[in-house]
Formats: C-alpha cells, sequence, structure tokens
C-alpha cells in the first residue's frame, strides 16, 4: 500500500514538473488575461451574479469571450411597454435594415424580436457575465476568498492537470492489478494523456477555455473511477454534476455508472446516492442561468460578444452545417509544410486532428482483448482474484456510447476551439478512449508496449512542442492565414 502511494506521489511529481516547466515562470506566477472564473468567483463572494462594471481588458479590447446582456430603455413614441433585456440581431438583414433605415432589432432574454428606430432608444446600458459553466469558479474560491482576484490561474491549472494521470494510474492499477506488466502499461497510458494529447498544451496554459476543460477532464476520469463496480455512487454522482457544471458534454458519460450499477447488483439506494448530487447541481444551475438570462437552460453563450455572432444566430449554436469542418479539425487536419524560411512544419489556427497529434489513438485497432462473454478474463490475461483483466460488451458499449455521445455536441458546435494548437475539445472522451485502450491490452506484453511506446513519444514530440511554443512564441507554431483551410466552408470559420 505504501509503495502504492509512493507510486502515485511519483507520478503527480512528474506530470507536475511537465506541465510547470512547458507553462514557464510568466505562466505559473500571473493571472492570465482570460482569468474569468476567478473574476466569477469574486461576484459570488459580492453578492453578485454578474460581473462589476467592464470586463478586465475592455479598454484594450482585449475582453475575450465574455457575455454581454443589453438593458434597452425607449422612448414613450416607441409605442413599447417598457425596457427589455436582450443583445442586437446581427443577422444579415437586421444589419441591412440597421444601414438603409436605421431600425435596430433586439432579440430578448424571454424569446421576442423587438424592432425600433434608432432614434427611439433612450437608453441602452451592459452588464457583463461569464458564461462558462461554473463549477472551476466554485473550486477556485477558497482561493479568491483568502488572496483576492485575480488569482494565477494558470498555477492552478497545471495543479489539477497533473493530478488527472495520477487518478488514471489509481483507477487502473485498482481495476486491472499490476501482474504482467501492467504497471508499465498504466505508466505509459498515463504518459499518453499528460504529454501526448491536447492536455499537455492546454493543461499548461491558464485561461478560461483551458482550465474549463482540465478540470472537466479530471472530473471525468474521477467519475470513472469511482463508478466502476459502482464502488461509490455518491461520490461518483457529485464528479459527474460538477463535470457537467465545468463542461455540458460530459452529461453524455451518465451510462458508464448505469452499466456498473447494473452489473453490480441493481442495489435502489446505490441508484439514489448517485442521482442525488445530480439532481441538486442540476437545480442549482437552473436556478443561476434563470436568474441571470430568464431562461433555466441558458448558460449565456448567445451573449457572448464575439466576431461569430452572425454565424451563431444565422445558423445557430449548433447545426450540421458545421460538421465536414469540424471532423477534419477534429481526425485528420495536418500541419502546412512551409518549404522556405523555417520553421518547416505550421499549424492551422483550428488545430491538428487527433489521428496526427495523437498517434497512439491507432492503437484502438488492435486493442481487442475482450475476454469472454462475461468479461472474464482470457488465459493470457488473467490477474489477481476479483480483478476483471477485460471488459463486459456492456461495458465497452458503455464506454462507446460515452465517448459518441459526448463527441457529438462538439462536433456540431460553431466552433472548432479555435486558436489552438490541437483539437483540445477531445480532453472530454479521451479519458473513456484511454480506458478502452489499456483493458483492450493496447500495451500489453512487450511487443505491443513498445509499439505503443514509440507512438505515445511521437505525440509527445508534437504536442510539448506546441505546448512549448504557445505562449512563449504563438507566431512559430500558427501559419499566417488564420482561416486556413475552412473560410471556403462556412464564409466565417
Amino acid at each position: 500500500m505504501a509503495l502504492a502511494r509512493v507510486r502515485l506521489l511519483l507520478v503527480f511529481l512528474v506530470a507536475f514538473a511537465c506541465l510547470g516547466v512547458l507553462a514557464g515562470k510568466q505562466g505559473l506566477t500571473r493571472p492570465s488575461e482570460a482569468n474569468h472564473y476567478s473574476h466569477m468567483a469574486l461576484a459570488w463572494l459580492d453578492g453578485r451574479l454578474a460581473h462589476e462594471g467592464n470586463p478586465p481588458g475592455y479598454e484594450r479590447r482585449r475582453h475575450d469571450d465574455w457575455g454581454v446582456v443589453y438593458s434597452v430603455e425607449f422612448k414613450p413614441r416607441a409605442g413599447l411597454d417598457g425596457p427589455i433585456r436582450g443583445y442586437p440581431c446581427k443577422r444579415a438583414a437586421c444589419l441591412e435594415e440597421r444601414r438603409k433605415r436605421g431600425i435596430e432589432t433586439w432579440l430578448t432574454t424571454d424569446g421576442r424580436e423587438v424592432s425600433v428606430k434608432r432614434r427611439d432608444v433612450q437608453r441602452r446600458a451592459r452588464t457583463w457575465y461569464v458564461t462558462f459553466p461554473p463549477a472551476p469558479a466554485l473550486l477556485m474560491l477558497p482561493w479568491v476568498a483568502l488572496w483576492g482576484a485575480p488569482i494565477w490561474d494558470g498555477l492552478f491549472t497545471v495543479l489539477l492537470g497533473a493530478l488527472t494521470p495520477v487518478v488514471l494510474v489509481w483507477f487502473l492499477d485498482r481495476a486491472r492489478g499490476l501482474e504482467g506488466g501492467r504497471d508499465r502499461e498504466h505508466l505509459w497510458i498515463a504518459a499518453a494523456w499528460t504529454l501526448a494529447s491536447p492536455a499537455c498544451w492546454v493543461s499548461s496554459h491558464g485561461a478560461v477555455w483551458f482550465t474549463a476543460q482540465t478540470v472537466g477532464a479530471l472530473l471525468v476520469t474521477l467519475y470513472l473511477a469511482l463508478s466502476w463496480e459502482a464502488r461509490r455512487p455518491a461520490a461518483a454522482g457529485l464528479c459527474l454534476a460538477l463535470a457537467v457544471a465545468s463542461r455540458v458534454t460530459p452529461a453524455f458519460v451518465l451510462p458508464v455508472f448505469l452499466v456498473e450499477w447494473w452489473r453490480g447488483g441493481r442495489k435502489p439506494l446505490a441508484l439514489v446516492k448517485f442521482a442525488a448530487p445530480l439532481v441538486v447541481t442540476a437545480a442549482a444551475l437552473m436556478w443561476m442561468n434563470a436568474a441571470r438570462f430568464d431562461d433555466p437552460l441558458q448558460f449565456g453563450h448567445r451573449y457572448l460578444e464575439i466576431r461569430w455572432q452572425q454565424r451563431i444566430q444565422e445558423l445557430g449554436m449548433f447545426s450540421l452545417q458545421y460538421l465536414p469542418r469540424n471532423l477534419e479539425a477534429a481526425l485528420w487536419l495536418r500541419p502546412q509544410v512551409i518549404t522556405s524560411g523555417g520553421p518547416w512544419l505550421r499549424w492551422s489556427q483550428h488545430g491538428m486532428g487527433l489521428l496526427v497529434g495523437c498517434p497512439w489513438l491507432w492503437a484502438l485497432i488492435w486493442a481487442r482483448d475482450r475476454g469472454d462473454a462475461q468479461g472474464r478474463p482470457s488465459e493470457d490475461t488473467a490477474s489477481t482474484p476479483g480483478r476483471a483483466g477485460a471488459l463486459t460488451l456492456a461495458q465497452r458499449v458503455a464506454l462507446w456510447v460515452a465517448v459518441v455521445g459526448t463527441a457529438t455536441p462538439t462536433l456540431l458546435y460553431q466552433n472548432t476551439g479555435f486558436r489552438q494548437f490541437s483539437y483540445r475539445f477531445a480532453m472530454d472522451y479521451l479519458p473513456m478512449l484511454l480506458v478502452l485502450l489499456a483493458f483492450g491490452g493496447a500495451a500489453r506484453g512487450p511487443r505491443r508496449r513498445r509499439v505503443f511506446a514509440v507512438l505515445v513519444v511521437l505525440g509527445a514530440l508534437l504536442q510539448v512542442y506546441g505546448a512549448w511554443y504557445w505562449g512563449r512564441a504563438p507566431g512559430r507554431l500558427f501559419v499566417r492565414d488564420m482561416w486556413w483551410p475552412f473560410a471556403a466552408l462556412t464564409g466565417q470559420v
């Protein structure tokens, strides 16, 4: 037991050292420009749901991804009943009406469209919000209470990022045992996540988007570990609830616990314990959304003050029209080869596909160690009594349903994850793929382990390169055409 704890401590220290070096002193010891969550936590401590005044960086036009709701009052001659809350219509037809006839159209928080002449607007005021799901702000709350805002969100993100490989190793060691070289397999799985996936550059840099994904990935990994054999239903439910409160997409990981609960005896009390934190968290989120945006299901992304507003209003936040672009960004988008003037490779601002940037995912082709129909381990994968050497069909289906369900919203989303080195939305479902790889024996045996290790090292060379230059010299990474290669697909990428 003591040796196991030392092993986990070493995993944490190595992961923290690697991510910390990639972040650099500047990344660890000062707030990022997109330190939204600490401001959200500070607002809560002051008894507010909105940010006080304009967001940080507003005067320099550096207020990235803040949401704004307008309160608009009209002159009596406009013939409207009182003020409205909402945001301006930016569809092409609305902009044309504004240009030609001086008519403004407002989209209200209660779902109406209000059109008035510009001269009939008496007053408009802005209220700024953090529109990202709030769980990371909840975790930052003690820091903000002690030291105020903004906090060093880079250090916060690196600390939590270094915990994810620890949870992976702890989970796999407990679920699969350490016999037959599995101790080394699990370390390679942890290395694949920490250094050879988008988590490498995401978790080594603080900013609202990267902190959200790091927190969400950690909580999903904890949820998988605590759900296994339905051992800790209440803790599993709490982790899933907080994961959804960080990144809504982890809601689709729900089937993993349900299958484990079914296999583990279907005890009603266990299901109640699991569901209780989900219900409480859902109620809290819906109350907060209704209080801010008059809609319990609206986190506020429709109010983001970003260049994509016209596209969002015309095509929607989610659309099949985004699918071809997002599939390429997720899977096979590759760097551009530069024939002169080095460096010889430049990346699209939409990143790099998983099949290029995470070559170890190709091991899913041979990760097929399934045991028998009931999930009992085959002879060459048998471990200590009580340890499962392979997954049952139901477990494999649950994990793949979780992967597909979690990936689908991001593939239909209006944004690729832009500006990124590699496809960061994959962090939502890579923990499930790593579990499938581990139980499928992707690194079992000397030959497979060598191949898997080579693929992990290749991925690490790419991801570490991007993580190093991301905060130091991003101009070294990206092609000059910021829309390449998708401008022709959507007009605005």
